[in-house]
């Protein structure tokens, strides 16, 4: 009797995309600390954690958003002119409350404009955004007259300066939104809509989806965590800067992209994004100690995006191939 040889085969093993982004994330905090013992210092990694709560704020808005293939790159304008208008009003009396209301409505306001004008009239969104980040811009700078305005409060100091378990308060923030996205992409029916959105827009438009509608959301919700990001920024500088926002889009886009939102919409996870963040701010903040240029530094994040896309974009190509 012949003896059968069952061959087992093998599984292949493979590390997911955010298990390498992790794991490259490991390696660079290590190369930064190598390079100067003060990089992994309580003090420079506090102040690294509070910087980068807006970057990481502006990146998880944008990642939904993305994943639905839509695009906007008027956030930091937005977050320019909101802390503009929250410090010019409350110089002129307004309660420290309504100012915030105001700020952050102004901020909604101008995501679902750009939503509305973009779905509604099938706009290029990178085009009618960067004409949104133009204006907003130039209004900004206007109602300051150029100059950074200021707006200290207790309250807003007290939210800048003050910590919990050694950790800021405005890290809790982020941490917040961290498990609010995670819940809704993850676990909810409109994370799942979102997905289908950016897998094949027209199915989902077939299967019933109000794909315009839900885009239009996205867009208005990412003006509400421009709002939110333009209190944060203004409590932790103590003005409303009309520039404060101008150089915010490359690092966050570099961000997230990073995290793997295909610009081809959906892929992506709210984990991906938020070590995309932390490898954006560790670069940034290592690179700052080790006293290198600014300007180099914007060097750098720009190589780096063009590097990150050209090879999402070869692997998606060869993906689908396969």
């Amino acid at each position: 009797m012949n003896k059968q040889v069952i061959v087992k085969e093998k599984k292949k093993f493979k590390l997911s995309d955010t298990i390498i982004l992790f794991i490259a994330l490991i390696v660079i905090v290590i190369f930064f600390t190598l390079m100067n013992r003060a990089f992994f210092s309580y003090a420079n990694i506090s102040t690294m954690l509070k910087n980068m709560v807006i970057t990481g704020i502006l990146a998880l808005g944008l990642t939904p958003l993305m994943i639905a293939r839509g695009l906007d790159i008027s956030f930091g304008s937005s977050v320019s002119f909101t802390g503009v208008l929250m410090a010019v009003l409350y110089n002129k009396g307004w309660s420290l409350s309504l100012c915030l209301v105001v700020g952050v409505a102004a901020a909604v306001i101008i995501g679902f404009i750009n939503g509305l004008l973009i779905e509604n009239f099938d706009l290029i969104p990178i085009i009618l955004t960067l004409g949104t980040m133009s204006i907003l811009s130039a209004l900004a700078l206007v109602l300051s007259k150029a100059f950074s305005v200021s707006m200290l409060t207790d309250q807003l100091y007290y939210f800048a300066t003050k910590s919990f378990l050694k950790i800021p308060i405005s890290v809790f923030v982020l941490i917040f939104f961290i498990i609010l996205f995670w819940f809704i992409l993850t676990f909810t029916k409109t994370g799942r809509v979102i997905y289908i959105i950016g897998a094949n827009p027209k199915v989902a438009l077939l299967s019933g989806v109000k794909v315009k509608k839900v885009r239009i959301l996205l867009y208005t919700f990412l003006g509400f965590i421009a709002g939110i990001a333009s209190i944060i920024m203004v409590a932790l500088t103590g003005v409303g800067n009309p520039l404060a926002g101008a150089k915010m889009a490359l690092p966050v886009l570099s961000a997230v992209v990073l995290g793997g939102i295909s610009l081809a919409g959906g892929a992506g996870s709210v984990w991906g994004t938020i070590i995309g963040v932390l490898i954006v701010s560790v670069i940034f903040n290592g690179v700052s100690v080790m006293n290198v240029e600014s300007y180099f530094i914007q060097m750098v994040q720009g190589l780096a995006l063009i590097l990150i896309v050209s090879m999402y974009e070869v692997r998606n190509k060869r993906a689908s191939r396969r």
